[in-house]
């Protein structure tokens, strides 16, 4: 029997197969062996058939090994893609979405000339910045605790329908809620415009339409309150004015009343006057007297009676007359002149005029404060909703089949990357 030996460039490439191994071969050299027997010719064909057929087996052997880089794109992109795929098909939960629009403007009143007086006609603009205040309070926390006054959030989230990945984790705290809610509500302004679109996903029909509504009333509430906050602003100093300067009236009739009281007097003026009423009289009949004196004492001697009783009477009126000037002012020289009406009068007349003052100070604020409310309720913020909430009938999430698509492109974008980097440093290496 001729023994049979692998081939010499066999040995020295040093292949070895493992003794539980079975290589698959095109033809196995031991049904070529019983033609050991053979002639010389028949032995050297024998030999080429044995080398031809290792070498098919070792190309079998070769093609039989997966390359390293077919391995890692099926584990990184079509393990997911499918896994993605089975999700979308199966498991995924039907998401209801409720679209609502709605516009933020302000409106300003302007007093317009006509033939028939003045009018006021109304102005609208775009608000640009209180549409985006609005939908940064749609995705913001203050508004997910205004809605949870009202609706429960939690509940809502995790309904039945809701598929593992979708649900709201059980026992979320607020923030994780917050974080819930800007996944489910998508918000968009048009710049332009000032056109708010607001679009809200749930897992009921019901549930889609009513947080909708909670958005769009509490969007509302908050377009109120920023314009009764500007109203206030712009009035709210010109009301502090309008107070001080009360105060300040009060304080003057205050110390007029008090004057009033200490001194007893209503007007000096008035008593003045009725001072001057009695004094005209006296000074005349003075006058009358110093000549009917002045009469009798040139045909009478002085001790005459009618002379006596002429000049007690003189002296009894100038009495008088004096009594009556030192209520008016004070000619002793003392200067003490507060007792007197000419400083009564002047006490009185300093008093009218802060009075007076105060009285216009006041008049003014409240002219302002009139002006500063007008211009406030020229200036007004509105939320018009022209696209109202609809209940949805059919579902438009998710996807099923765009969404197991896009992962498979990202996926097998990500992994071409990485291995055409690969790739380049095997080359930089070599």
């Amino acid at each position: 029997m001729i023994e049979t030996k692998p081939p010499l460039d066999q040995q020295d490439e040093g292949v070895r197969l493992r003794p539980d191994a079975r290589p698959r071969s095109l033809a196995p050299p031991a049904w070529l062996r019983p033609l050991a027997h053979a002639p010389e010719a028949a032995r050297q064909f024998v030999v080429q058939v044995e080398r031809i057929a290792t070498e098919a087996n070792r190309a079998l052997e070769s093609r039989s090994r997966i390359p390293p880089i077919w391995l890692s794109f099926i584990a990184f992109v079509i393990v997911p893609s499918l896994a993605a795929t089975v999700y979308f098909a199966f498991f995924a939960a039907d998401q209801f979405t409720v679209e609502t629009r709605f516009a933020v403007r302000a409106i300003e009143l302007e007093a317009v000339a006509t033939p028939k007086g003045e009018s006021a006609t109304f102005t609208f603009t775009p608000s640009g910045q209180n549409a985006y205040i609005v939908t940064s309070y749609i995705r913001s926390r203050a508004i997910v605790t205004d809605v949870m006054a009202k609706l429960d959030l939690r509940a809502l989230y995790r309904r039945p329908e809701a598929d593992f990945l979708t649900r709201l984790r059980r026992n979320a705290t607020i923030d994780e809620l917050t974080d819930y809610w800007q996944s489910m509500v998508e918000t968009t302004v048009d710049a332009n415009s000032s056109l708010v679109t607001v679009n809200v996903r749930a897992f009921r029909k019901e549930d889609a339409y009513t947080l909708a509504s909670a958005i769009v009333a509490a969007s509302e509430a908050l377009v109120n309150r920023i314009s009764e906050r500007a109203r206030r602003d712009a009035t709210a100093m010109a009301e502090r004015d309008v107070r001080r300067s009360f105060e300040a009236v009060q304080v003057t009739l205050a110390d007029l009343h008090k004057f009033r009281d200490e001194f007893g007097v209503i007007d000096p003026t008035l008593t003045g006057s009725e001072i001057g009423r009695l004094l005209a009289p006296l000074v005349a009949q003075k006058i009358k007297l110093d000549s009917e004196l002045f009469v009798a004492g040139h045909e009478l001697s002085r001790d005459a009676p009618t002379v006596r009783v002429l000049r007690e009477q003189l002296d009894a009126t100038e009495r008088q007359i004096k009594e009556l000037k030192a209520k008016l002012t004070s000619n002793d020289g003392t200067g003490a002149s507060g007792s007197t009406l000419a400083g009564i009068l002047a006490k009185f007349e300093e008093l009218e005029v802060r009075k007076a003052m105060a009285e216009r100070f006041y008049a003014l604020s409240k002219a302002d404060l009139d002006r500063a409310q007008l211009r406030a309720n020229r200036q007004s913020i509105y939320l018009t909703v022209f696209v109202p909430p609809a209940a949805p009938e059919i579902s438009r999430y998710p996807h099923r089949v765009t969404f197991p698509l896009l992962i498979f492109l990202g996926f097998a974008v990500v992994w071409g990357i990485v291995a055409l980097l690969v790739a380049t440093i095997e080359d930089h290496r070599l």
